[in-house]
This record gives C-alpha cells, structure tokens and sequence, in this order.
C-alpha cells in the first residue's frame, strides 16, 4: 500500500476516524482496542483489505472479577512497518489530515464509534472527547466552527467537541449510516 494510495474511501476515512481515537501502535504494529465486536470486526476487514499480505492478529480479554474487567475487550493488529508509518504520520501531525467533504461524516462516525457519546436525553447530544488539544482543534477545524464548539474539561484533563444541534440534525442519518453507536442496523 503506497501512501498514495490511502485513504480513498468512506470506509478508509472511518476506520482512520476510530483508529485516531482507539487505535495503538507499538513499533511495527497498528492496531485497534474496544470492547465492542462490531468495531473489531470492521477493523478485521479494513485490515485485510490494505495489508493482504500480512497475517492479522487477535487478543481477547475477558471480562470478570478474576481480570479486573468489566467487560471483555479485543486488540486486533497487523505487523506492517509502512502502514504502521502512515497512520502515525497523521496522528502525530508530519503529514497535513485533510478529508474531502464528502469523507467528513465517515471520518466523523469513526471517531465518534471510538471515543464519543450521545446523549439524546440531553441537551448535548453527541460529544467526542481527545486526549490532546492539537487533535481536538484539527478536528474542529475539519467540521467547523460554525458546526461544532470545544472545551476543555481541567478536572479530567481532556478536550471535548460537541457538535451543534443544526449540524446534528442536518447530518444524523448519513452519520447513521457509518456508525455503530448511532444506527440501529448491525453489520
């Protein structure tokens, strides 16, 4: 996979969106952590399709008081140096993150399925939550700051997007369409 190559896809974009906001990676390896079957899965494939040559791995955890877990949880990688650079190129800032329109509500659903919430009892709806400013305001730039506002939250030391009841409402069933956490439907 040439550098060129990636991302070109509504699925490319998505899987790039989760994995910035669950993804790991530790030397040559890339790879993705959740307690949630269906991102693994989606991950699985995503993986396949862009490193087909290299074997794909899976580590469960299981869930109980004997681990200290609430819930089983999965890690799912390839060893793939040149993927493995790619990503972190983006992650890090040394290559420029910029999504087509059309890619921004994947890339969305992606990191809400990784690190967001909804809250529709509420007024605040859907949320994402970064661990860093520099990742919370390249996003916020991506959808706008007419769609969306960012806080930080001192206490627990995290950066947090909400995205405008307008935007939400304008977008929520395409963001339907990709994600897990919004859509009733199942892969």
């Amino acid at each position: 996979m040439g550098s060129g190559a990636w991302p070109k896809t509504a699925k490319d974009y998505y899987n790039l969106g989760l994995w910035l906001a669950d993804g790991y990676w530790w030397s040559s390896s890339l790879g993705l952590s959740s307690t949630n079957p269906l991102l693994i899965k989606r991950f699985r494939e995503f993986l396949k399709r862009i490193s087909p040559e290299r074997k794909i791995k899976l580590r469960k955890y299981l869930s109980g008081e004997k681990y200290k877990r609430r819930k089983t949880a999965w890690h799912i990688y390839v060893n793939n140096r040149e993927i493995t650079r790619l990503f972190l190129s983006v992650k890090k800032g040394r290559k420029l993150l910029i999504i087509p329109k059309k890619f921004l509500i994947p890339y969305l659903a992606g990191r809400i399925d990784g690190d967001g919430s909804i809250d529709n009892r509420h007024r605040s709806g859907i949320r994402i939550v970064y661990s860093d400013y520099q990742d919370a305001s390249r996003d916020l730039f991506l959808i706008g700051k007419e769609n969306a506002s960012l806080y930080f939250y001192r206490q627990a030391n995290t950066w947090v997007i909400y995205l405008r009841k307008k935007f939400r409402e304008k977008f929520l069933k395409k963001l339907q369409f990709y994600s897990v956490k919004l859509s009733p439907r199942r892969d």
